[in-house]
């Protein structure tokens, strides 16, 4: 018994600094209702869909080059679209995409499976 107390001490003790190193991947999550790239091109920003909805629905970005990362913590399929159709994406349940865009003025964006889901970049 002393022997297996001992493992099980020795495994936590082992298992919690892996933990720690590796509570800040996949970026933060502050809560905050608008996304940014950065400033410059090339930068990237992340949206939730989560309960049919995308969080944020509004986004500030830089024109130019932009890189999206959209999560879809849905079980449901949704698409990340652009109104103006320059940019039509779908994406499984429980699936990311890594979506490029070319942004030189503020666009709105929804699904097109599910017409209430809506959003906006807004190019500054």
């Amino acid at each position: 018994m002393r022997r297996r107390v001992g493992i099980v001490a020795f495994v936590l003790a082992l298992a919690l600094p892996l933990a720690a190193c590796s509570s800040g991947e996949g970026g933060s999550d502050d809560g905050s209702t608008t996304g940014s790239n950065g400033g410059g091109g090339g930068g990237g920003t992340t949206v939730v869909i989560q309960d049919f909805a995308f969080n944020p629905a509004s986004l500030d970005v830089s024109a130019g080059q932009v890189t999206l990362t959209v999560t879809n913590e849905d079980s449901a399929d949704h698409t990340f679209t652009l109104d103006d159709g320059s940019s039509d994406t779908e994406i499984a349940g429980g699936e990311t995409a890594e979506i490029p865009l070319d942004v030189s003025a503020t666009v709105g964006f929804h699904c097109e499976f599910h017409p209430s889901m809506t959003g906006t970049l807004n190019v500054g």
